[in-house]
């Protein structure tokens, strides 16, 4: 390492139902948000604040990220309350990458490269099995820097041991975002019905005005909620794509919308089961709630599981003959952000996503 004393940083790699550890580890990287404000300038962040666009407690961090981290230090990857990981900041400088505009959802292109030193795992275990070493604080900034002796001291033999090495490689550069125009071009390629097409296309422009009224007016009054999600972005998508009325039930079962290949719309016709949050909730802690509905209710002809927030849309499938889910989401929509590959998930396709919630799709082992 550089330096004698280094300064020692904590990270957090997500939160619960969104964490991207795996992101950090694969391509020797840390990433804070927000960073749809462009590279970072303090005026730019001071006008933020100001509008309310960011909170002046994140804005703080990413200065401080920008201005105050240097080669050498090092840093405690934070899931939740313990630390699943050291690393070390590798020579060079702050970088805005765009490739980290969406990370299950959020605008995380503030970077720094970290060698993340995986062979700890096992003492950091080890340290942390009677308890968290950030024990049980309510709230941990996203990143600061760490000068607690009782999260620092029993780290110290690990720092001592903290090597460098050759760095990872960064992900590859993600498509442009498509227009709405090449949205319909696309699906229409894949044989979607002109009529669908640009009933989807004024579906997903209704949902785009709807999300940034929500962002800037729905905080003020808790909206939206799990079943305004689903009347005004979710089924409104559906009907679109060629479902009817008929075969789309909200709170069926406990379950937020179910999708019916036919009528009657009982158990064994069910097809598609979606399970709604509010408005940027994470989504990875959902989806075992939307296996158990199909497991307990006996959905032996359900294939397709569908999580949203409204805006997020995550796809996991089954084939017919097994009983286990993808352990990934298989397919995963931003209607804000629609791009034919994507980073988290990875290597998903928002135009195979879209064409697999067609009820022609909806009941087929592949998406």
């Amino acid at each position: 390492m550089s330096k004698t004393h280094p300064q020692v940083w904590q990270m957090a790699a997500g939160e619960a139902g969104r964490l991207y550890s795996h992101l950090f580890l694969k391509h020797d990287v840390m990433f804070l948000g927000p960073g749809s404000f462009g590279n970072y300038e303090a005026e730019t962040y001071r006008r933020a604040v100001e509008s309310g666009g960011a909170g002046s407690g994140i804005a703080a961090n990413i200065a401080s990220f920008h201005d105050n981290v240097q080669a050498g230090d090092l840093v405690l990857m934070r899931e939740g309350h313990f630390v699943k990981a050291v690393g070390i900041v590798a020579e060079g400088k702050y970088e805005w990458n765009d490739t980290f505009d969406d990370v299950y959802g959020c605008d995380l292109q503030h970077t720094r490269r970290v060698i993340w030193r995986e062979q700890f795992t096992k003492n950091l275990e080890a340290l942390q099995a009677k308890g968290a070493l950030f024990g049980s604080r309510k709230q941990i900034p996203t990143f600061t820097r760490v000068n607690d002796e009782s999260i620092l001291s029993p780290l110290r033999a690990l720092f001592s041991m903290a090597k460098t090495r050759s760095l990872k490689s960064l992900p590859d550069p993600l498509p442009p975002l498509l227009t709405l125009e090449e949205v319909g071009q696309q699906l229409f390629a894949r044989g979607v019905a002109n009529d669908a097409v640009v009933k989807v296309i004024a579906a997903i422009e209704r949902q785009r005005r709807l999300l940034g009224w929500y962002q800037k007016f729905g905080r003020h009054s808790a909206r939206p909620t799990e079943h305004e999600v689903v009347a005004h972005t979710v089924l409104p998508l559906l009907l679109a794509l060629g479902w009817s009325e008929q075969l789309l039930a909200v709170e069926w079962r406990k379950i937020d919308l179910a999708a019916f290949w036919g009528t009657p719309t009982t158990e064994k016709n069910c097809v598609l089961v979606c399970e709604a949050k509010t408005r940027n909730h994470g989504l990875q802690d959902v989806r075992e709630q939307a296996f158990r509905y199909v497991s307990t209710w006996d959905l032996d002809a359900c294939l397709k599981v569908l999580l949203t927030d409204g805006g997020r849309f995550y796809l996991y499938t089954r084939r017919s003959s097994e009983a286990t889910w993808s352990e990934q989401a298989v397919g995963y929509l931003n209607v804000e952000k629609i791009r034919v590959n994507h980073i988290a998930p990875p290597g998903t396709n928002a135009i195979d996503t879209i064409v697999a919630l067609t009820p022609a799709a909806a009941s087929r082992d592949i998406i």
